[in-house]
């Protein structure tokens, strides 16, 4: 009677403690969606700053190009507009007073006056029929002969009266580096009379580019349309008349129009820049500048590393909060708790730690749980690196019938032989044999290829099928394996998924099966 009087009491205070765990669920529950709500809304504003400030900082740099390169486009073409303006007047001074030495002189004074207020204009030079010099700008008693120049056999060739923009040359009477702009003289009756030409310095498109702030390894040029590089800041020598028609802008500007903004790789140094380009309305000339991407975006990582670093140590604090929480109302539930909260804590503790056991109790492999988590993981992980992953899945033939007849002792030392196998013929430690279910076996193979991954079955079959295990009810009459290979090439735009490749490889198991069994089918998925 005592005892029973007793029980009462007892039952009581050990229900005391569930009762109270449950008025202070819900405030953990509620303190964990809070805590969750906010981690997600600080990593939100997070990307959504990184993301933005990105943005902003492609629009500005896209602006400053586009700037730049108008800026330059409107600078080429007051050149080229003078120099042109300049041939037109030349022609006609020597259609009316003819080319020769008797009217030398005259054209000499007046190549003078044109070009003495213009630094940009280098000389001024005319050419007999013969290629050579009548008249230049910089004076009397000069000697020479452009009949070899490429602009002098142009025009001498075709009878084209407008200007021609030629590939920079250096100067016979300087030796700089000038562009040489040029126009066809014709007499009265049409014949060829010589040529003339107005060379603009190279030096003076020099100053201009060379005052555009570009950053460390930005770059400004123009070339003819063909793809004749004219002038490249920073300046080199060697690549001046170098043939850019194939690079990306010269493709971008045939394919989208005469202006542009993209981000692309220079031929010259390869390397990745922000372009925008102008093609000149009146001449065969385009003109760009480049901020290179490094430079664009390095203050931009500065700061969005600025940034990342505070919201983590933000997050790190608003951890450090919820923990001192959880701590005090877990202290408070130990408190309230009795010694059958505890038991059936640790009750609970290990049977999370004995469902999280990686090995299978019977082959040794890894069990279903670790392979799914390594399957996850290596997918991740693969995802972030390009690189393939293979995934075998392996059934052993006509098991039922094997334990039908065989009974179930010999099925498991049957799993246990054919799980031996699988594990010799997998060599890469990276690489994970696993049971999958019942009898059937999954090997992960992280790095490999469909070659690989189907050289590894091939040997896990030839394995088994020499372990000779008797079997009356299979056709090859001992124990055999059918055996499907998929390999997945992850795709950077989007992430991928276990159950893909796991559907690949188990549906070529199948028609390993419905083939006619003991045999490997191969196949690829790419993401």
């Amino acid at each position: 009677m005592h005892a029973v009087k007793d029980a009462a009491p007892t039952d009581a205070i050990a229900a005391q403690p569930e009762v109270l765990s449950r008025h202070k669920r819900p405030v953990i529950v509620w303190a964990s969606i809070a805590f969750f709500c906010m981690c997600a809304m600080l990593l939100g504003m997070t990307i959504w700053i990184v993301w933005s400030s990105h943005a902003v900082r492609l629009r500005e740099a896209s602006t400053a190009t586009e700037n730049m390169a108008r800026g330059l486009a409107t600078q080429a073409y007051m050149e080229l507009e003078i120099a042109d303006a300049m041939l037109e007047d030349i022609s006609e001074h020597i259609r009316n007073e003819g080319n020769n030495d008797a009217t030398g002189e005259r054209l000499q004074s007046h190549l003078q006056q044109l070009s003495k207020n213009i630094v940009e204009i280098a000389g001024v030079f005319i050419f007999d029929s013969r290629g050579d010099w009548l008249a230049s700008s910089s004076g009397a008693g000069q000697d020479g002969n452009n009949a070899d120049r490429d602009y002098f056999t142009y025009h001498q060739t075709h009878a084209q009266l407008g200007s021609r923009i030629s590939a920079p040359v250096r100067s016979k009477s300087s030796g700089q580096w000038v562009l040489p702009v040029s126009r066809r003289v014709e007499l009265a009756d049409g014949s060829f009379a010589g040529v003339v030409l107005v060379t603009l310095g190279l030096a003076s498109f020099e100053r201009i580019y060379d005052s555009l702030n570009l950053g460390k390894t930005g770059t400004a040029f123009f070339a003819l349309d063909d793809g004749t590089l004219i002038y490249r800041r920073p300046f080199q020598p060697n690549v001046i008349g170098m043939d850019i028609s194939s690079g990306a802008l010269l493709r971008a500007y045939r394919e989208k129009g005469p202006v542009g903004t993209a981000m692309m790789t220079a031929k010259v140094d390869e390397i990745e820049r922000l372009y925008s380009y102008r093609h000149l309305e009146r001449f065969p000339v385009i003109v760009a500048a480049g901020l290179s991407k490094e430079d664009i975006f390095a203050e931009w990582q500065r700061l969005s590393m600025q940034i990342v670093l505070a919201s983590l140590a933000a997050g790190a604090a608003l951890i450090y909060l919820f923990r001192k929480l959880m701590r005090q109302i877990a202290v408070r539930d130990r408190i309230e708790a009795s010694l059958r909260v505890a038991t059936t804590e640790l009750r609970h503790a290990n049977a999370d730690l004995a469902a999280r056991a990686a090995q299978d109790g019977l082959t040794g492999l890894a069990n279903r749980r670790c392979f799914d988590e390594t399957l996850a993981h290596e997918l991740k992980r693969a995802q972030r690196s390009g690189h393939a992953v293979s995934l075998i899945m392996l059934d052993v033939d006509f098991f039922k019938k094997f334990n039908d007849q065989y009974g179930h002792v010999a099925g498991d030392a049957c799993l246990q032989a054919v799980s031996g196998a699988v594990a010799r013929s997998v060599g890469r430690a990276e690489d994970l044999a696993a049971r999958y279910g019942g009898e059937e076996f999954a090997v992960i193979m992280p790095g490999t290829g469909a070659a690989g991954a189907l050289e590894v079955a091939q040997a896990i079959r030839a394995a088994v099928e020499a372990l000779q295990i008797p079997h009356a009810a299979s056709a090859n009459g001992v124990v055999t394996v059918s055996l499907g290979v998929a390999t997945l090439q992850p795709g950077q735009d989007r992430p991928t998924e276990s159950s893909e490749l796991i559907r690949e490889a188990d549906a070529l198991l199948y028609q390993s099966k419905n083939t006619g069994r003991n045999r490997v089918s191969s196949g690829e998925t790419v993401a």
